[in-house]
């Protein structure tokens, strides 16, 4: 009877410390989340422009329009480098305001903040990654390593990995969207290379905005 009585609290434990680390690790999305939640309207910037690419490439066909593709690709980079810009000003408020709320002993609160940056840091950090993946590319496209052909469905691999590592830490839509952007991309790749950069850029441009949604939504 007693080893019974101990076998249901051992398990009642197990279970309670199962619980703890869900409660915990939703803790922590919900603050990643907010965090990236920053980055929004970095995914609606070049969401817009993948699609307004997409759209000139359709229409170059029928007239010269690829200055305005170039005229596009740049007013997205200084929109993106405004867009940081405030985010370094915003952290560096939440710095101050950190210092103020531990110089009034507000330590629990403080360390509860800290916390919840340590997953990912400050969000500006998430654009490292994808900053040095565009050029990474640029490059490759500059030295001729990679075909004009096949930039487009590089860009929507290396794009659908992105979603899928992202998701695996915010929600599994996110990871279903990266699936569902992998196999376009190859299914292009293999048998329709000649329409890929209208599609992929296309659909990435779609799926950029869409993942920004899903972001704002979870983030209310």
């Amino acid at each position: 009877m007693q080893s019974s009585k101990q076998k249901d609290l051992a398990n009642t434990n197990q279970q309670n410390l199962e619980n703890q680390k869900r409660q915990n690790m939703e803790d922590k999305r919900k603050a990643w989340i907010g965090q990236a939640n920053a980055l929004i309207l970095l995914l609606f910037i070049w969401g817009a422009e993948w699609i307004f690419s997409a759209l000139v490439d359709v229409a170059i066909y029928w007239r010269d329009l690829d200055w305005l593709k170039q005229a596009a690709f740049i007013t997205a980079v200084v929109a993106s480098l405004i867009q940081i810009w405030s985010l370094r000003k915003e952290f560096r408020a939440d710095s101050g305001e950190g210092v103020r709320e531990r110089s009034a002993g507000s330590l629990a609160q403080a360390g509860a903040r800290s916390s919840e940056r340590s997953g990912w840091g400050h969000p500006a950090l998430l654009v490292l990654p994808g900053a040095m993946l565009v050029a990474a590319i640029a490059l490759l496209e500059a030295i001729g390593a990679v075909s004009p052909l096949f930039a487009p469905v590089l860009r929507a691999f290396i794009l659908a990995i992105g979603f899928v590592q992202v998701g695996l830490l915010l929600g599994r839509p996110l990871v279903y969207l990266g699936l569902w952007l992998f196999a376009l991309s190859a299914l292009m790749g293999v048998w329709y290379l000649g329409y890929s950069g209208v599609v992929l850029e296309g659909m990435g441009g779609i799926s950029l905005i869409l993942s920004g949604y899903m972001l704002r939504v979870w983030g209310r």
